[in-house]
């Protein structure tokens, strides 16, 4: 009799676990999936997924069934691994714009008649480590002076007031010498010559083209330094 109860019950439990794992492997739900290959440190935007309808089983919840609501707590960022076309959304699998480059990377991404200019500087004669991505800056250029047979002309330094196109510069990154990104927290580990910031990336409108003609041939024709403005609101 034990036995028998014994088998019962085994039976029972085994019948209830097959049948979670049947109605598991049957039911569907309808998720997002990337549309194409999606590589490592690239933006997630909506473009790129598209809804499909997968098995639950497996999902352990890492998945998201409404785009626009998930992309409310973005910006996001493809991690280490990489999406393949098809597969479904893990936003495990996702960083978040702190570690992939900061808000300014979704925001160039997403905007339209925008683009960027680079400038060479020195920060720790100009703005030090106060130039952060969305601080608008002005700019300051030095021209050296040249005493030559042919030409003869005293240093200058030119501002905003002397050229319109230097003032109201929106920064949105800095690199090392080395071409590293910083952020407020990068000089932590220590100060050396190669974590000295020494290029500033600035996004301009699309039509702004004579602003970024000025910029480089100041740079090319003498020193570019950045001041912090008071007004930042943009």
């Amino acid at each position: 009799m034990i036995i028998c109860v014994s088998f019962l019950g085994v039976f029972a439990v085994t019948y209830r676990l097959n049948q979670n794992y049947l109605r598991q492997v049957v039911e569907t739900v309808t998720v997002a999936a990337a549309k194409t290959d999606l590589y490592p440190g690239e933006p997630l935007t909506p473009d790129k997924l598209i809804m499909a309808e997968k098995p639950v089983y497996g999902l352990d919840g890492d998945y998201v069934t409404e785009i626009n609501g998930f992309f409310e707590g973005g910006p996001w960022y493809i991690g280490d691994i990489g999406i393949g076309a098809g597969d479904i959304l893990r936003p495990d699998r996702l960083a978040p714009a702190a570690g992939a480059g900061g808000d300014w990377r979704w925001e160039f991404d997403r905007r339209e008649k925008v683009r960027l200019i680079a400038v060479e500087t020195n920060l720790v004669r100009s703005g030090g480590d106060w130039l952060w991505p969305g601080m608008l800056v002005d700019a300051l250029v030095y021209i050296p002076g040249r005493e030559s047979y042919e030409e003869s002309r005293p240093a200058e330094i030119i501002g905003p007031a002397e050229d319109p196109l230097l003032k109201g510069l929106l920064v949105i990154d800095k690199k090392t010498t080395n071409g590293l990104s910083l952020n407020d927290q990068s000089l932590d580990d220590g100060y050396g010559r190669d974590l000295i910031p020494a290029v500033v990336t600035l996004m301009v409108e699309e039509h702004d083209l004579e602003r970024v003609k000025a910029l480089i041939r100041y740079n090319e024709e003498g020193k570019i330094y950045f001041s912090p403005t008071g007004n930042q609101s943009l």
